[in-house]
Parts: structure tokens; C-alpha cells; sequence
């Protein structure tokens, strides 16, 4: 008789872990991502070309991280692309987590990931 009761709070606790479990890895992904954008972009020696690489890093995201981004952010902080100077990345995500949540309900969440990354400073000058 108990086993009846506690059979589908033990699902219901599952199902949770489960949605836990992929939001943390959406956010991680996000953090990824925005390394990812901030990188390619100090790969680069214009700011436009240093934009574009980033923002192409993220579109290919699909392809290499399990995120659904139904839509998504990429704020770049380029100020400049000297040796030794920073790149930051700011990616936010709007994830639908409906499929794998298992509770049949909709579900979207609003992930977001910061990185940055130094421009290498003994890198040849154009």
C-alpha cells in the first residue's frame, strides 16, 4: 500500500533531478559558449573580423554542444585588440527545456554565460 504512494513521488523526484540536471548543464554550456566567442574573437586583428569570428563560434553551437538556444545574446567588449588586452563575451540564452524535462509541460529558462580572454601578447604585429 505505501509502495503505491511513494511509487509516483519517487517518479516526480526523478523527473526534477532530471530538470536540474539540464539546467546546470545549459548554463555550463552557455559559460563554454562565451569562452568559445571571447577566443575566437582574440584570434582576429580587426574588431569587425573579431565580432564576426565570435558571433559564427556560437552559431555553430548546435553542432557541438547539446543547447537549444531558441534565441540568444552575444554582448562583445572589443575595445581594442593590442597584445595583452582583454576580450570579453556575455552570451544569453533562452532554452527550451520542454523535451527534456519529462514532465510534459513547457518549459523555457533564460541561461547566461561570461567569459574573457587576453589577447596573446606575442602574437606578430599585422
Amino acid at each position: 500500500m505505501e509502495l503505491a504512494v511513494l511509487t509516483p513521488l519517487l517518479i516526480l523526484l526523478a523527473l526534477l533531478t532530471v530538470l536540474a540536471y539540464r539546467m546546470v548543464s545549459a548554463e555550463m554550456t552557455a559559460n563554454t559558449l562565451a569562452h568559445a566567442a571571447a577566443r575566437a574573437a582574440t584570434l582576429q586583428r580587426t574588431p569587425a573580423a573579431a565580432e564576426q569570428a565570435a558571433r559564427q563560434s556560437v552559431a555553430n553551437a548546435p553542432r557541438t554542444h547539446d543547447l537549444d538556444c531558441a534565441a540568444y545574446t552575444l554582448e562583445l567588449d572589443i575595445a581594442s585588440l593590442e597584445p595583452g588586452t582583454t576580450v570579453e563575451a556575455a552570451l544569453t540564452c533562452h532554452v527550451d527545456l520542454a523535451g527534456h524535462s519529462g514532465l510534459g509541460v513547457p518549459l523555457t529558462s533564460q541561461v547566461h554565460g561570461e567569459a574573457s580572454a587576453v589577447v596573446d601578447v606575442y602574437r606578430s604585429r599585422p
